[in-house]
Parts: structure tokens; C-alpha cells; sequence
């Protein structure tokens, strides 16, 4: 006897081989499309951190100028303040530049942060796009 070679189109699935098949095809499909949504809604919140963060810094910016703003006014109202009183004034006016100019610098460096990770995430979210839509490609075949 003669052995027969053995080829692919030989195997012919059965019924419930075929929907194993689709049943496992879904899942695969719907576990990727879950990474992906996830990694979207990751990319969305640091998005909306990047938000917050600068709005935080305008209301803080904010508020010290309207202490700087007191200040100034405190002492042009006072006449008879004294000079010592005067130079404390002064000195704490100084000191609320030197608080504007750090957290300038630190909201540069949270958002800096905060865009890298973003960077990072939708490097991710496009490989896993891209890794959904060649399993989709694979499953349908």
C-alpha cells in the first residue's frame, strides 16, 4: 500500500470544531478590543490631567498676585508705616515672586511628566490598534 500524503485541504472541520474556533475568535477579539479601550480611556485622563494641572497653576499664579496686590495696597494706605515695616513688606512681595517662578517650574515639570507618559500611552494604544486589527485579519480567514 502506498502511504497518501497528508495536505491541509484533507482536514475538513466538524461542526462543533468550526465553532470552537469562532467562539475563541470572538474572545480573542473582544479581549483586544477591551486593551485598547482602556488604553484609550488611559490617554484621555492624562489628557485631562494636563488640563487640570494647568488650570491649577493659573489660580495659583493668581492668588499670589492678588496677596502681592494686598500688600502693595497695605502699604501705600499706611503713611506712618515704618520703614522696617515697610522692608518686611517688601521682602514678602519678593518672596511671592520667588514662589511664582517655583511653581512655574514645577508645573512645567508635571506636565512634562505627564506628556511623556502620554507619549508612551498612545505609542501603546497604536500598537495595540494595530495588534487588533492583524488578529481580526487572522480570524477572519
Amino acid at each position: 500500500m502506498a502511504k497518501k500524503k497528508f495536505s491541509i485541504e484533507d482536514i475538513k472541520l466538524t461542526e462543533p470544531e468550526k465553532e470552537s474556533k469562532t467562539d475563541v475568535s470572538k474572545i480573542l477579539s473582544t479581549l483586544q478590543k477591551e486593551k485598547v479601550e482602556f488604553t484609550k480611556e488611559a490617554v484621555e485622563d492624562i489628557k485631562k490631567q494636563i488640563e487640570q494641572r494647568e488650570k491649577l497653576h493659573k489660580e495659583v499664579i493668581s492668588s499670589f498676585e492678588r496677596i502681592k496686590i494686598e500688600l502693595n495696597n497695605l502699604m501705600m494706605s499706611t503713611s506712618d508705616m515704618e520703614e522696617q515695616e515697610k522692608a518686611r513688606i517688601r521682602q514678602k512681595q519678593a518672596d511671592l515672586e520667588q514662589y511664582k517662578v517655583q511653581e512655574t517650574i514645577d508645573k512645567w515639570k508635571d506636565i512634562a511628566l505627564l506628556k511623556k507618559e502620554l507619549r508612551e500611552r498612545i505609542q501603546d494604544f497604536k500598537e495595540k490598534e494595530s495588534k487588533t486589527e492583524m488578529m481580526a485579519e487572522l480570524l477572519e480567514r
